[in-house]
């Protein structure tokens, strides 16, 4: 892969050079200085020829030297720099020098405000919106969307390959999704992100995201840790995009009828990762393929009503040969090999299908109503028979030597037999009603819903673990199976959803308070479980918009779905009882100007009180929950987040957080342990550039670390006996070349004269190629000369570095 990534570099950046570089020209010569109103010199000053890649900076005396070719066209001069304002001075290009004194105006302007105020989302005050202008130049293996929420303070997901991330100390499954009011829900058999595939947010049809990370009002449903709130876009004119890749391809369209009460946006997708595989320890035949349709179409039926349908379709394949695996681990003073040959395969697939129906209803400008029918099925098979016989090996680590680095002792042979036949259905059938209205400074809002859930579970997997001919654990009467899971299940259920909320905003010395107040009550049928949710939170602004204060605090209850119900064994326990966290958030915003350029801080403290908890732990990206409420927590922590434009028109930010996760388990006698989703710190770091003399060619870069997660052995019940993975470190970069802009005007006859613009791009994923670890296989050695065993964590390895080539173009 280095080599291929080394001829690819080169290729790459000839193919996007212009050729008139290397061309013999006359030129026009252009010197001159750079001051403000006060003549003082500005430094780093962009001076370029607009549409042509010829340009400069000023030095530290303003001065600048700049040339261009002299084909006596007019041209146009642009001269930019971070807090003033641009300037453009047009020009003839002869053959001569020309000089300017160029006098720059301060530009003061102030970020958008990041945390939402309009009044659609005024009674969510810990919501926050993100950009979506730069989330296509993003480096991502995965998600768009989802891998811009892991860059935010509070969030992480230390696996590339999966859509999945934890927010505060909370797993995978406390996270509340919906797009245009609907609840997305994800497939359930998923063990590994390389299953996962396509996230179900399609970013072609995205038209807004906002996002909170605890604190959330009572119209967003029943999950303790956070929410993301996706619209799609509501079409005004026929456009469309199309986007290629190694991993992903894309094309989607949209239009409206010429009356204006028809209108339709659809996307289709399909995604292989199979390049970032093959950069995985383990050899195998891998042959994932991943599609995706969704369309949205409304229809005006009245001059005050909507009727809207959204229908998703996805399909999920995965096959995998394995053929061997070699990995090394362990530390300075012990190394070790592991080498494994394997037998078998494993096929998964999940199909799922999302239709949503609703009927908007407007009486009056200041009173909305909404009216949704959804229905969700998700099919999901996974089978395998894998057979893998492994030899462990110590390496000679002698500084010196000249096996250094070579197996130097056998310390365990055996092999390991999995076999699944697996499969689940569920459906979903919910009716819910919405209802908004505005009287004064009063926001009256409530809500119901209704789920009718039918879940059908058939489980049958086992493990056969063989070391040195005995078989663990060992029996001399009977063959013993490290793990064997065979049952039925099915249940059926209802949920009954209902919230209230009433926001209230008044003015006080021209500055902005905001009052919101509001309950959930919600009902579930399994257990004739009746709860009730009160969340208040309140918000100041000043009268400038450049601070802001709140602070939100509730209950918030996360009755148990399919997977937490159950019991490790498989079966399903019917007298489970929904978990619950109290949130305390304490936010503030400020924007400020350092220099000349704006940015905006953030910062957020939070404490969480947890109760009822159901322990678990961790298998890649699958949960093993222990099926019971025995245990309580706590988690506090600070986010930090500051943004704004590093470069001119280039939106980058920077997010730190702390943070302490613990649970305990009630009545064990044992002390409080780390939460397995403990990241005690984190940091993201997401920058753009562009070439000074052509921005049209632009550099993405996006850094992540955070500490090692905790982690203990399947094999054993306690979870206070627990070490930490390393530190998940990654960088990933791209480069962008804009063929042509949105803004370029250029003849019909051109044979890219039906596109809006083309943008094609490259991206390094795992630039310092680092080996992180996702989890770990167990193997227990067998000594036969004295009967001892001994337990090896060997690490499971994410993705080294790998290429991915795409290019984008709209019409």
């Amino acid at each position: 892969m280095l080599k291929l990534i080394k001829i690819l570099i080169p290729a790459f950046l000839i193919f996007i050079l212009n050729p008139a570089l290397f061309s013999q020209q006359q030129f026009k010569i252009i010197t001159g200085r750079v001051s403000d109103s006060t003549g003082k010199a500005i430094p780093l000053t962009n001076i370029a020829v607009s549409g042509r890649p010829d340009g400069t900076f000023s030095d530290n005396n303003g001065l600048f030297f700049l040339s261009t070719v002299a084909d006596r066209s007019e041209q146009v001069l642009v001269i930019s720099s971070i807090g003033y304002v641009t300037k453009e001075v047009p020009f003839l290009a002869t053959i001569d020098t020309m000089h300017l004194n160029i006098k720059m105006e301060i530009d003061i302007k102030v970020l958008h405000e990041v945390i939402v105020r309009d009044e659609g989302l005024r009674e969510a005050p810990s919501m926050f919106r993100i950009p979506i202008k730069d989330i296509s130049f993003i480096p991502v293996t995965t998600g768009a969307i989802e891998s811009v929420l892991k860059s935010m303070p509070g969030v992480n997901s230390p696996n590339e390959l999966s859509n999945q991330y934890l927010v505060r100390g909370g797993n995978y499954d406390e996270n509340l999704v919906y797009v245009n009011d609907i609840e997305i829900y994800r497939p359930l058999l998923i063990k590994s992100g390389r299953q996962e595939g396509l996230s179900f947010i399609n970013q072609d049809l995205t038209g807004s995201v906002t996002f909170s990370t605890g604190g959330f009002n009572a119209s967003y449903g029943d999950k303790m840790s956070s929410v993301l709130d996706i619209k799609y876009r509501e079409p005004d004119q026929f456009r469309g995009s199309v986007r290629a890749g190694l991993l992903t391809s894309s094309v989607h369209a949209e239009g409206i009828s010429k009356g204006k009460k028809f209108s339709f946006i659809t996307g289709a997708r399909y995604m292989t990762n199979r390049f970032l595989l093959k950069t995985l320890d383990t050899r195998a035949n891998y042959t994932p393929a991943f599609y995706d349709l969704q369309t949205l179409m409304s229809l005006i039926t009245g001059d005050k009503s909507v009727l809207k349908l959204l229908v998703t379709y996805s399909y999920n394949r995965y096959r995998f040969v394995p053929i061997s695996q070699r990995s090394s681990f362990g530390n300075f003073k012990e190394a070790y090999q592991l080498y494994v040959a394997y037998n078998g395969s494993e096929t998964d697939s999940y199909q799922t299908t999302n239709s949503a129906l609703s009927w908007e209803w407007n009486p009056a400008g200041n009173f909305e109503n909404r009216f949704i029918i959804q229905y969700f099925n998700t099919s999901e098979t996974e089978t395998y028979d894998i057979r893998g016989h492994y030899s462990l090996n110590l390496l000679d680590k002698n500084l010196g030597s000249e096996n250094m680095g070579d197996s130097i002792m056998n310390i365990g042979i055996g092999s390991w037999l999995d076999h699944a036949r697996n499969s689940l259905k569920g459906e979903i059938i919910s009716l819910s009603f919405k209802s908004r209205w505005e009287h004064a400074n009063n926001v009256l809002s409530w809500g119901l819903k209704l789920n009718n859930e039918h879940i059908t579970d058939n489980i049958n997997e086992w493990r056969r673990l063989d070391s040195a001919g005995y078989t663990v654990p060992y029996s001399q009467e009977e063959l013993l199976l490290t793990k064997w899971i065979n049952t039925n299940n099915n249940t059926y259920s209802r949920r009954f959803e209902g919230y209230l909320i009433d926001n209230y905003q008044v003015t006080v010395n021209d500055n902005s308070l905001i009052l919101t107040g509001g309950a959930r009550v919600t009902y579930w049928s399994f257990n004739n479980e009746l709860l009730f949710s009160p969340r208040i939170s309140v918000r100041w602004i000043d009268q400038g918009d450049k601070l802001s204060v709140y602070f939100s605090t509730g209950t918030y209850y996360q009755p148990p779905f399919y997977r937490e119900m159950r019991f490790p064994d498989g079966t399903i326990n019917k007298n489970i009882k929904s978990q619950k966290s109290i949130h305390y958030v304490l936010g503030s915003s400020w924007n400020l100007i350092i220099g000349t350029t704006p940015f905006r801080l953030t910062a957020e403290a939070y404490y969480k009180r947890l109760n009822n908890l159901i322990p678990y732990k961790f298998d890649n990206v699958r949960i093993i929950y222990s099926g019971e409420n025995s245990a309580e927590g706590r988690v506090k922590g600070l986010d930090l987040r500051i943004h704004g434009e590093f470069v001119r028109d280039a939106e980058s930010w920077v997010s730190v957080s702390i943070m302490d996760a613990r649970h305990n388990i009630l009545d064990d006698n044992y002390p409080e342990y780390p939460a397995p989703t403990d990241i005690r710190f984190s940091t993201n770091i997401f920058f753009q550039d562009y070439f000074p003399s052509d921005p049209s060619y632009k550099a993405h870069i996006n850094i992540h670390f955070s500490t090692g997660m905790p982690v203990s052995s399947p094999y054993e019940d306690r979870y206070d006996n627990y070490y930490r993975m390393p530190p998940y470190r990654r960088v990933d970069i791209g480069f962008t070349k804009v063929l042509k802009d949105k803004m370029a005007h250029i003849g019909k006859d051109n044979r890219f004269s039906f596109f809006e613009s083309i943008i094609i791009g490259m991206e390094i994923f795992n630039l310092i190629d680092i080996n992180n670890t996702i989890s770990y296989h167990w193997l227990t050695t067998v000594n036969n000369l004295n009967g001892e065993s001994r337990q090896f964590a060997v690490p499971n390895y994410l993705t080294g570095r790998s290429l991915n080539l795409r290019v984008t173009a709209t019409f």
